[in-house]
């Protein structure tokens, strides 16, 4: 089959375009069904086309013929009420149009549809740590990456600087001293703290201030949240530990729920510093067991001074439902009731699996090592060495330093430059290391400079390739980059220096080793934080008072954020694509499913049946449960909306670019703008009935906000709805509490538990809307049924926005007849989504320049 539709693809390119449809039936087809709105005296949408030439498609008009297969594919041209052309004539003009423009676009590239591209600055920090073998935080070094159509990975956006090069050698410095061996190994141990330690009391005494914790027989109890990023319960003793002995450990934490009454309390163990407030990054999420304390276990790489934080989750809305303060008594006696009890938080490391470590043996292999001390003085040692000369530190010692030189350069080069290198390639990097050594600068200094400016050089900044089809080790990089997010690993690049990687059955292999990988998580998360946007999660917040739901309550009107809620979404969304991944089922699911991933938090929010602890478990949906599939799922909900409302036409765009694939024209500079109704008197759909008065703006408004209103059931915190909410309520409804549907009156009941209701009923919402093909729907269940009516045009926009990620340039009108083979090969194999990804990688468009 793949084979079928490679030579179909190769096929199209080369025969002219008339060979797939008669040229005489194309101005036929447009003097019968578009000349009427478009011909020189209309000019609808000032688009003409009866000086269109339709002998081929050129440079000139090539655009335009894209516009007419976008939006003629679409069924969006004829217009609705005029009559339609019969489906053998359309497909005929499409198929005309594909292949006249592939073989436009061919012409305009000729054997290079991709240019050179930067590696991003994720992709930096990976190569660099696989390199090394670092742990060192690379990417806040690096200036912010630039998006084009949506991804940073693309070519067009990521331009290079004079302040690139500059970080580029602050961060291949910082990377290179890490990687040193300055002593003997490290030796393991294994530390015990307490937080019932004299170096934790400027938090145990905030006890009097807010009763955060209390010491009782060397345990150290929560009975209140307390801990806030502004004022966290920093672990002081680890990170005076951690200021002497940074590296890579397991952490354990022992803890328990007192009181529990079968109810655990969750708490969240999150990597800290002094000099950082916020944004601390989550190593767990765990459930305390009731009296007898577990041990959890989690890694992390600790820098100096960072050490962690232990945070009650929902312990004060718990101990408040069951009639308990969350402050401690007046008289000054222990708290009593349900709380969070720590005995000890323990490390052990530095973990380092072999010595010297690997990327010290990769820049000096076996030169021994000496103290700096012991340096002839005619040895000059430059800078910041200059300040090892008297203790201990080590430094390699070569006694052939010219030949240990290049042999040592010999063996990085190649990894660093991810292909075989020549003579002429060591040249510059070995003659800058010689001239140090002329200079009488120690061996490391010399190395050092020259694998710096290795680290700094096109070669390894830049995925080079040739035009034409890919060489092996080209191919072997941009597949390791598009499914591991870094560079080649040794049996990869083994493969692509025997010359075997082209071929077809062998390139699948490496394709499948590489997704069975737990690396290839990589790849999970960086395509959908930027293909579904997942990566702008934390862009807007939800109004505090007008979605409560979504925060933590801590009294009255004060609430905090909830970093459950949101880290559950984005895990929701990942693990569902990594489930379709991992089984190969139909990547169609994305649309519809009758299962997703929830724990707890996320099963609650949603109004599914309960399930028990922070843990993400897959669960099926009950029957007419409006989830399933990503539309509905909190993280894209949330991140296509502002925060206070939601809009038909930010959500429509979305679905109509991200699913669909098919980009809506701008707005005319007439358009005007929506202006957000807080009283709730005017539903959005009455706003929008107005603003397409204008025909030029219906005309793209047909298209796009039928989507948008499928989704209006779901507000910009990603909760049901069956009505909009408001601060100041509506005319009639001031005073009267709403009769919603089910699902809304369980969200206010859970209010009345934790507080007053916060915000007032607005207009009831109205999901209802058509498309342009004629289907009517009336909620998002009927909108996702009438999108699975083109599982073709789903399947072809998802391989769209693979080939844009992995190669670095977007896909065009020009190929679409390669996507349509693509998308072919994966509906032969019931649209899964891992054999997507297989055709993928092995078209044409992957796997060539």
């Amino acid at each position: 089959m793949k084979a079928l539709h490679t030579l179909l693809f190769r096929l199209t390119i080369a025969w002219p375009a008339a060979s797939w449809a008669s040229a005489a039936d194309v101005p036929k087809f447009l003097e019968t069904h578009c000349y009427e709105c478009h011909d020189a005296d209309s000019q609808k949408g000032k688009f003409r086309l009866d000086q269109l030439s339709t002998d081929k498609v050129t440079a000139d008009s090539a655009g335009a013929w894209a516009r007419i297969l976008t939006r003629l594919e679409a069924g969006e041209m004829p217009p609705p009420k005029s009559e339609r052309p019969p489906a053998p004539d359309v497909r005929e003009m499409l198929t005309w149009c594909k292949t006249a423009l592939a073989a436009e676009a061919r012409a305009q590239r000729g054997n290079e549809r991709t240019r050179m591209r930067r590696l991003n600055r994720l992709e930096y920090e990976n190569t660099v740590q696989d390199l090394l073998h670092v742990d060192v935080p690379l990417q806040a070094m690096l200036p912010v990456d630039d998006r084009a159509e949506g991804f940073d990975t693309a070519a067009a956006a990521l331009s290079i600087s004079p302040v690139h090069i500059q970080r580029y050698m602050e961060a291949a410095d910082a990377a290179l001293q890490a990687a040193m061996m300055r002593g003997p190994k490290p030796e393991v141990l294994t530390k015990r703290f307490s937080y019932d330690h004299k170096k934790e009391e400027h938090f145990l005494n905030q006890a009097r201030q807010g009763g955060m914790m209390v010491r009782h027989e060397g345990e150290v109890q929560w009975h209140s949240e307390g801990d806030t990023n502004d004022h966290p319960a920093i672990l002081q003793q680890l990170a005076s530990f951690t200021r002497e002995h940074p590296g890579h450990y397991r952490v354990r934490v022992a803890a328990r729920t007192l009181d529990a009454q079968g109810e655990p309390v969750t708490f969240v163990v999150r990597q800290s510093s002094k000099k950082q407030r916020s944004g601390f990054k989550a190593l767990g999420w765990f459930d305390a067991p009731a009296d007898t304390a577990q041990v959890f276990e989690m890694e992390t790489t600790f820098l100096r001074d960072e050490s962690v934080t232990i945070t009650p989750y929902r312990l004060n809305d718990m101990r408040r439902q069951r009639g308990l303060s969350q402050y401690p008594p007046p008289d000054g006696s222990k708290p009593v009731g349900l709380a969070l009890g720590v005995l000890w938080v323990e490390i052990e490391g530095p973990l380092q699996e072999t010595w010297p470590p690997a990327g010290h043996r990769l820049l000096f292999g076996d030169v021994p090592l000496a103290p700096f001390r012991s340096l002839p003085d005619a040895v000059v040692t430059p800078g910041y060495m200059q300040q090892f000369r008297k203790g201990d530190r080590l430094t390699p010692v070569s006694a052939e330093p010219e030949k240990d030189a290049k042999e040592l350069l010999q063996a990085f080069l190649p990894r660093l430059f991810r292909r075989p290198v020549s003579d002429d390639d060591l040249a510059p990097y070995l003659g800058l290391a010689q001239e140090r050594l002329r200079r009488s600068e120690c061996f490391e200094a010399a190395m050092l400079a020259a694998y710096r400016a290795a680290l700094c050089s096109p070669e390894f900044l830049f995925l080079v390739e040739e035009p034409g089809v890919l060489d092996d080790h080209a191919l072997a990089s941009r597949l390791s980059y598009f499914l591991w997010r870094t560079a080649p690993d040794d049996t990869l690049r083994g493969v692509a220096d025997r010359g075997e990687l082209h071929r077809d059955e062998v390139l699948k292999r490496e394709t499948e080793r590489l997704l069975a990988s737990p690396r290839a998580e990589a790849f999970i998360h960086d395509f959908l934080d930027q293909w579904l946007h997942l990566r702008d999660i934390n862009a807007t917040q939800p109004d505090k008072l007008m979605y409560p739901e979504f925060y933590v309550q801590e009294g009255g009107k004060n609430f905090k954020e909830d970093g459950l809620i949101i880290e559950s979404m984005v895990d929701e969304t990942r693990l569902f694509f990594a489930d379709l991944l991992k089984n190969d089922t139909s990547l169609l699911q994305l649309i519809d499913s009758d299962w997703t991933y929830v724990n707890q938090r996320l099963a609650s929010y949603y109004h599914l049946p309960p399930v028990t602890g922070s843990s993400m478990r897959r669960v099926p949906l009950p029957p007419g449960s409006p989830r399933g599939g990503v539309l509905t799922h909190g993280s894209v909900l949330k991140v296509t909306a502002n925060g206070t409302r939601t809009s038909p036409v930010v959500r429509g765009v979305w679905v109509m670019e991200q699913i669909l694939g098919r980009k809506p024209l701008p707005p005319p500079a007439d358009a005007g703008s929506i202006d957000p109704d807080t009283r709730g008197s005017t539903t959005i759909r009455e706003q929008l009935a107005k603003h397409q008065s204008n025909e030029s703006c219906a005309s793209c408004h047909r298209q796009i906000d039928p989507p948008g209103f499928a989704l209006e059931s779901f507000d910009p915190a990603g909760q049901w709805r069956d009505f909009y909410r408001t601060h100041d309520g509506v005319e009639g409804l001031k005073t009267k509490r709403p009769q919603p549907k089910a699902s809304t009156s369980q969200a206010l009941k859970g209010r009345d538990v934790l507080g007053p209701v916060t915000f007032l009923p607005g207009r009831p919402v109205d999901a209802t809307g058509s498309l342009l093909t004629g289907g009517k729907f009336d909620g998002p269940q009927q909108f996702k049924k009438l999108l699975l009516q083109e599982p073709h045009i789903i399947t072809r926009c998802l391989a769209g926005k693979l080939v844009t990620f992995a190669t670095g340039r977007a896909a065009e009108a020009g190929d679409l007849l390669a996507l349509d083979a693509i998308a072919a090969d994966a509906a032969a194999h019931d649209h899964g989504l891992r054999s997507l990804i297989h055709a993928v990688v092995q078209s044409e468009l992957f796997r060539s320049k």
